[in-house]
């Protein structure tokens, strides 16, 4: 099930992407958002923000996993696989956070690339990292 998670982390800015090429190409989509957006079962939530609160599930899993542990005994038969869990997710939640982290250097030499009139090539370089703006 982590697996999901990581993928979705992954693909995350270009769903975002999209959906902001769909909002800008198609203004019929657009003010489908809108009213979707405005019923009472979205409650105030953008379809931007709906599609952020996956990732921000893994924190609240952890903090609840260690409240867990803080109640269980270190002798219970589940304290070890708590313990497992956690460690699990906390894996995933540094990997999470160096997807972020790759995606937004990637969107900010994407953003000075667009500016640059001819282009700049050495900006798509995936290993590189913008130190200064």
């Amino acid at each position: 099930m982590l697996h999901i998670y990581l993928e979705y982390v992954r693909n995350h800015h270009y769903s975002l992407q999209n959906l902001v090429e769909c909002k800008f190409s198609n203004p019929e989509f657009n003010k489908f958002l809108e009213r979707c957006e405005t019923k009472a079962a979205c409650e105030g939530l953008t379809l931007e923000t709906l599609l952020v609160l996956p990732m921000n599930r893994i924190p609240y899993y952890i903090i609840t996993l260690a409240n867990c542990l803080s109640h269980t005994p270190h002798v219970h038969v589940e304290r070890e696989k708590l313990e497992q869990a956690k460690d699990k997710l906390e894996e995933l939640s540094k990997i999470m956070h160096d997807e972020v982290s790759e995606t937004e250097h990637i969107r900010a030499n994407l953003a000075i690339e667009r500016s640059i009139a001819e282009g700049c090539d050495v900006l798509l370089d995936v290993n590189q990292v913008l130190c200064r703006q």
